[in-house]
């Protein structure tokens, strides 16, 4: 019976059990499909599948499946399942994945996805969490890292943070990252995507999540194929896409009027919630004077780091300079820019209620407090350098700052858009505060400040109009600009500090603070977490500016509100 082959039928089945209980063993060939037997052995009838695999370099050899009992399927479905597994057995797959996930009753995407699941365990292949960290912390060639004397990250910590919260670290995305690379699929991605949406995150949350996604896919299949299992002829990635459109915002930018009531604003109404990280909002108060991009001002270092050094000019007393490397902003150079004193008291009292909340020091100017409570239990096992564990401490991120400009507007639940209501405009970005130094000074012919201050590269027409942009200075070479950054700083600072003395005491302020209150009574209970935190930014939430135009520009306390 071995060389003839039978059609399956119920006829047949019924002469296999005949020969089952006759105490006989056999077995019977199928014609369709070519593979498919039916055996009559040790008093049971079953359905098994054999092939030989043909992929090209391998050792070819016969693999031989149980599928199961005659009585466990119909005709069709043993024909279905038996034709998919011996197509995987022939191309070199794994036939028990396919087996039994038809089994549990899953479909052909199932057994595709089941197939690939096996064969990345078997092969160790990455997930794709472990792509985008392998992306994100990939260093240059070897020759590089030789001439710098220690391995370089491509990418700057600006874009990992950016990998990480976007794409890695997305609750969404919280069970697809543990997922083999190999077998993700379009509707998978499509799936995190429509669930970032519909989070509330922002229009361009999910569009960015699509795009890090796409570039680290498409990264995985041309450098780390043998890692990820990615196929050239199956980019199914390049489909996903997204409807968000960037808007234009050339023209969005804000006067020192605007600067300066946007300040109080915050300083306001940020003490009035709980649960707040006093970093957002020192980030926010000194984002006008370090006009750099958020990315760059939330991952500045604490002032105790070597990056932060006196500015030597006397008339500068309690000015500071710091240094952002290349590799930490977007025009890879050096970047030097003096700070004022406000700015700088603003830095120290950040670090004082961060040193408070975590019990330790933190190596960040902006620090993250999440973690605070694991944090305090391991830095008493660290008192000797009164530390925070690297892996721990973290600076607060860009969308921080996003997330409380937008409980300003009204984006945010328990917030009314107190941005119009002070007679700001409804959208704000950190961003827009370097446009508004590009605007103010450009107003009156003077654009090489904002050039300088944006640390922009000097155009020939602003090298003409401000030769002082090329003045050797002190221990500082021309191309830093720090005495011309220093100069159109005090001259930015004489045109916000007034409409900021005169914002805090403007009626619509007030009117937004009892709008924030009266938000606060009808959506929160009031419980002793919230008054606690209430007090603790009271304490310290005021940005201590001082009136007037002078360089030396002096400093008081603010009142509550």
């Amino acid at each position: 019976m071995a060389n003839k082959r039978y059609a399956l039928t119920k006829e047949l089945l019924s002469e296999a059990i005949a020969k089952r209980d006759a105490d006989a063993e056999c077995q019977f060939a199928i014609d369709n499909p070519r593979g498919l037997n039916i055996r009559v052995r040790s008093g049971e009838v079953a359905y098994y599948v054999q092939a030989r695999t043909r992929v090209r370099g391998q050792k070819s050899t016969v693999v031989k499946r149980r599928l199961g009992g005659v009585g466990d399927f119909t005709f069709a479905q043993v024909k279905k399942i038996a034709t998919e597994a011996i197509f995987a057995i022939k191309n070199g797959r794994d036939p028990d994945a396919v087996i039994e996930t038809r089994l549990m009753g899953g479909d052909e995407k199932s057994v595709a996805v089941a197939v690939d699941r096996a064969e990345a365990l078997k092969g160790e292949l990455w997930t794709f969490e472990t792509l985008i960290n392998q992306y994100a912390r990939r260093t240059k060639s070897s020759k590089d890292s030789a001439r710098n004397e220690a391995a370089k990250l491509r990418l700057a910590p600006s874009s990992i943070t950016e990998l990480e919260i976007r794409l890695r670290d997305r609750p969404e995305n919280a069970e697809l990252k543990k997922r083999f690379v190999k077998e993700l699929r379009l509707e998978d991605l499509e799936e995190v995507r429509d669930r970032i949406d519909a989070s509330g995150s922002g229009p361009s949350a999910g569009a960015k999540y699509v795009n890090l996604a796409k570039r680290v896919l498409r990264w995985g299949l041309k450098q780390k194929r043998r890692f990820t299992g990615l196929e050239p002829t199956a980019t199914w990635w390049e489909a996903l896409s997204h409807e968000y459109e960037m808007e234009d915002r050339s023209k969005r930018y804000l006067t020192p009027a605007q600067i300066g009531m946007l300040i109080a604003l915050l300083e306001a109404v940020r003490p009035l919630g709980g649960n707040n990280n006093d970093a957002v909002l020192g980030a926010l108060q000194v984002s006008w004077m370090i006009p750099q991009r958020s990315s760059a001002l939330v991952n500045m270092l604490a002032l105790d780091s070597d990056r932060w050094v006196p500015d030597p000019a006397p008339e500068r007393a309690g000015w500071r300079v710091y240094t952002w490397k290349p590799d930490e902003v977007k025009n890879k150079r050096e970047i030097k820019l003096s700070i004022p004193p406000i700015a700088i008291e603003i830095l120290e009292r950040v670090a004082r209620y961060s040193k408070q909340q975590l019990g330790a020091v933190s190596t960040w100017a902006f620090p993250q407090d999440r973690n605070k409570y694991l944090v305090r239990a391991l830095a008493a096992k660290q008192r000797n350098n009164n530390s925070v564990p690297a892996h721990l401490d973290k600076a607060i991120t860009p969308s921080s700052l996003n997330h409380a400009l937008d409980a300003l507007a009204g984006r945010k639940p328990g917030w009314p858009d107190l941005l119009t209501v002070v007679g700001l405009p409804n959208r704000i970005g950190p961003h827009d505060e370097r446009r508004s130094v590009t605007s103010f000074f450009e107003n009156f012919g003077e654009g090489a400040y904002a050039s300088a201050l944006l640390d922009h590269r000097v155009s020939g027409a602003d090298k003409m109009s401000r030769e002082v942009a090329a003045i050797t200075q002190s221990v500082y070479s021309a191309a830093d600009r720090v005495v011309f950054k220093a100069e159109g700083m005090l001259i930015w600072m004489e045109a916000v500090l007034p409409a900021y003395e005169a914002a805090k005491k403007d009626p619509r302020l007030a009117k937004a603070v009892e709008m924030r209150k009266a938000a606060l009574a009808n959506g929160v209970a009031g419980g002793e977490d919230e008054r606690a935190s209430q007090g603790a930014f009271r304490a310290g939430a005021c940005l201590g500016l001082g009136a007037g135009g002078e360089s030396s520009l002096a400093t008081r306390s603010c009142a509550p509100s």
